[in-house]
């Protein structure tokens, strides 16, 4: 088409071009004032042609392919004298923009404006890449320091969106404009942020104190910005926070919306790793979370709601939250932001007991964002793999996981404790019990020298006490378990089902059961994975003090629960416990519809191996209640004996 175009009328060539450059009659004739009236008949025969359709080329390549045709500098400023012309004519900002972008340069003093106008625009519809192109060239078309300083922090806020090590580049030379006076405002909050996410402690340190001392008294927006990110740096990076001035002056309100939900947020998450959990924490939690999308500014907000609901012990409710932005994230081509939230979502999945969507997740994570990109950030997506490879048996990816290189500086922030966790949970199932207690050892020594020693952040001393337990130190052991249980709560009941069964472990073998079934009842609706642990645990006890017959119902609760979660080395454990009779042909779980409310509670109790008298006391019914529930129920599922009741009855038990 091209080249038939070349070898037609110069005219005709001319106003191929004008259209490919700019579809609309009006411009088109300002565009090629020396066409007249001719440019309607040249437009009527290209059609007539099949070139175009309706005034415009009838595909978008053919539309391409002619101005690919045009010589590079010709090019420019065809796409320079449309912009010109549009701008006149009061086209909006993005139609300007695409023809400036086109030129390559912003001239007129008009023109940066309308750049960065039009790049606000696509952020806010989420086309990054379109809004990073418009900055870059309104960065590098501004002559005015302080504005071009601006440009530069909403680039490197721009860019962060898709991949956070590409703005690295612009780091210095935000450090200079700070120095100079050209960076101000919340706008050198970015520079701080970049370079504590890339481990640049001691040049975050000095934008931080430079911002704080030398900020403009009257910026209420700076002087909320900044109370905000105390209190993140204050749960993030403790040892940073520590190391800068206090603040001049008391906080103010936040001004806007946004910040003020981000300041609720950021309370909310400090509140979770200091105080601990409460309702009033998780209801302000849920009301940020339903007001919040994720625009420029709120992804702080949204991963501060998401962590504070995880460290709350409230993963079953921060699940769907974080589901939904990570969709949203996706809808709006933030590869970075899909890449952190994956990261929470993983941690989230651990946290259920569901081992092998952890591992997808954390895997989608480290691939959306290569870990060159994550900075400190990377201990996030690593711990959750890692913990989640130990518990599935993948110990290959575990160790891949381990190999790859992370900064130094990872060990200074919140996200070295995950870390060094689930490092230690890796070396505890391999053996390797003295890296094990080094690592758990280290958790407990930063988490109390940076107050943050809250049962919801890292249970360290439940894995310290099954490491010593290993290595031959029951009375150790339960020492730590009896101090970890001190610290929960009501609203902590996986940590402290954990601490039950190794404290169970550490004590005589006939007290054992009762202990573990209190630990299984607290992990009841929450994490799968620490629930059939707790299980393999009780059958062992059973199996230890003779009762075979609980043991086996048990077993076959564990073993249902741990195939579930994906924890191959667990069911392992689990394989010819005794008890268990190869030969019985249990009812199947779809015959369990069949029974009332009442006796799927009496029977869920009786296959998870309670006796008549501990059901008729669990659920406050008299025995002979018990033995006609039961009644009923074997001849509803046409079973014999309770060793012939559906394992699954117990996975919908909320006691």
């Amino acid at each position: 088409m091209v080249s038939c175009l070349h070898r037609a009328d110069l005219d005709l060539l001319r106003v191929a071009r004008g259209i490919a450059a700019c579809d609309e009659p009006a411009l088109l004739e300002q565009l090629l004032p020396g066409e007249g009236p001719g440019i309607g008949r040249t437009v009527r025969a290209l059609t007539a042609a099949g070139v175009l359709a309706q005034g415009t080329f009838r595909h978008p390549v053919a539309r391409e392919a002619v101005l690919a045709g045009i010589d590079e500098p010709e090019r420019a400023e065809l796409h320079h004298r449309v912009a010109v012309l549009a701008h006149r004519g009061g086209a909006a900002p993005a139609v300007v923009a695409e023809h400036l972008a086109g030129a390559g340069s912003a001239l007129q003093a008009w023109a940066v404006p309308v750049l960065e106008d039009a790049a606000r625009q696509a952020l806010r519809e989420g086309s990054v890449t379109t809004a990073v192109r418009y900055l870059r060239i309104a960065w590098e078309s501004c002559t005015d320091e302080l504005r071009k300083a601006r440009i530069m922090a909403t680039l490197v806020r721009a860019e962060w969106r898709i991949n956070p090590s590409a703005p690295t580049g612009y780091l210095p030379e935000l450090t200079a404009a700070l120095r100079e006076g050209h960076l101000r405002g919340a706008d050198a909050l970015v520079l701080t942020k970049a370079l504590l996410w890339h481990g640049q402690f001691a040049d975050a340190k000095e934008v931080f104190e430079h911002l704080s001392l030398h900020a403009d008294a009257t910026d209420q927006e700076l002087a909320a910005e900044l109370a905000i990110t105390r209190t993140l740096l204050r749960v993030t990076y403790p040892p940073f926070l520590s190391q800068v001035r206090p603040p001049g002056r008391r906080p103010v309100a936040p001004a806007t919306v946004g910040a003020s939900q981000r300041t609720e947020a950021a309370l909310a998450l400090a509140a979770a790793l200091t105080t601990g959990p409460s309702e009033q924490l998780v209801s302000t939690v849920e009301r940020i979370l339903r007001n919040s999308r994720l625009d420029e500014m709120s992804l702080d907000t949204v991963e501060s709601a998401l962590f504070a609901l995880t460290y709350a012990g409230r993963v079953e409710q921060a699940a769907p939250w974080c589901d939904l932005f990570v969709e949203e994230a996706g809808a709006r081509r933030a590869p970075s932001r899909q890449a952190r939230l994956a990261a929470i979502r993983a941690e989230i999945s651990v946290r259920l007991g569901d081992l092998r969507g952890a591992q997808r997740q954390a895997r989608q994570a480290l691939t959306l964002m290569p870990p060159s990109s994550w900075g400190v950030a990377i201990g996030v997506p690593i711990a959750a793999g890692v913990l989640a490879g130990t518990g599935t048996g993948d110990f290959g990816t575990v160790r891949d996981l381990l190999d790859q290189p992370v900064p130094e500086q990872l060990f200074h922030t919140r996200y070295g404790v995950h870390y060094l966790h689930a490092r230690g949970c890796y070396s505890l199932a391999a053996g390797e019990l003295p890296l094990a207690l080094r690592d758990f050892q280290r958790c407990g020594e930063l988490l109390a020298k940076w107050r943050l020693d809250t049962p919801g952040l890292i249970p360290w001393r439940v894995s310290a006490a099954e490491t010593l337990l290993a290595m031959g130190e029951p009375d150790q052991a339960r020492k730590l378990t009896e101090e970890q249980l001190a610290r929960c709560s009501p609203h902590t009941p996986r940590v402290q089902a954990m601490a039950l069964r190794i404290y169970a472990a550490t004590g005589e073998a006939r007290h054992r059961p009762m202990i573990l079934r209190r630990a299984a009842d607290l992990h009841t609706g929450g994490d799968e994975y620490e629930l059939a642990r707790t299980l393999a645990d009780l059958a062992e006890s059973f199996q230890a003090l003779g009762e075979f017959r609980r043991c086996g119902l048990v077993a076959r609760r564990a073993r249902l629960i741990a195939e579930k979660a994906g924890a191959r080395p667990l069911l392992d454990t689990l394989i010819g416990t005794a008890g268990w009779d190869e030969g019985e042909v249990p009812a199947t779980a779809g015959a369990a519809g069949a029974l009332s409310e009442a006796e799927t509670r009496v029977a869920a109790l009786a296959a998870a191996g309670y006796s008549n008298r501990e059901i008729a006391d669990k659920l406050f019914i008299t025995i002979s209640t018990v033995e006609q529930h039961l009644t009923r129920t074997y001849r509803k599922l046409q079973v014999s004996r309770r060793t012939q009741l559906p394992a699954s009855l117990v996975l919908d038990l909320s006691t």
